[in-house]
């Protein structure tokens, strides 16, 4: 190996140890441990209900400034043979806060049936209050982790 390839392996080697890893609050529903997999339905509105909390593998919360609620639904549609034919029609909605948007509270609860699935994109959590150099407390919003739910019996 020439000198010009042992200096940069050399860097390379030194920024990969020195990159700082990342850890993404986690969303959670309601005050559960649930984040993620098969729910039954009864379960999914109930937890929903109460809305989407944050926090990291430490046990810190986080205030979840908004969520992207999305939703995959199975629906039966006949096509222009005359065959029933499986679709999936998709809703997406930006919701402000912990909790879905009253136009979408009005009916999603009475739609959910078992092989939907649910997802709790684009978490947006606050971190809580840091000093900065000038003494003033600043809030920062991060990402935080998403889940991904299957209706299920």
């Amino acid at each position: 190996m020439n000198v010009s390839a042992q200096v940069h392996a050399e860097q390379h080697k030194t920024s990969k140890s020195k990159a700082k890893k990342v850890l993404l609050p986690q969303a959670y529903l309601g005050k559960s441990e649930f984040k993620g997999g098969p729910i039954k339905r009864e379960l999914l509105n109930d937890l929903l209900k109460q809305g989407i909390t944050s926090r990291d593998s430490a046990g810190k919360q986080y205030k979840v400034a908004g969520f992207e609620f999305g939703y995959a639904e199975r629906m039966l549609y006949e096509d222009s043979a005359g065959n029933l034919v499986v679709m999936v029609d998709y809703l997406t909605e930006y919701c402000p806060g912990t909790v879905l948007t009253p136009g979408i509270q009005a009916s999603i609860y009475d739609r959910f049936k078992p092989g939907d699935t649910v997802y709790i994109e684009r978490v947006s959590v606050i971190r809580p209050r840091q000093i900065d150099g000038n003494d003033e407390a600043t809030d920062e919003v991060i990402a935080g982790k998403g889940m991904k739910i299957v209706i299920t019996r």
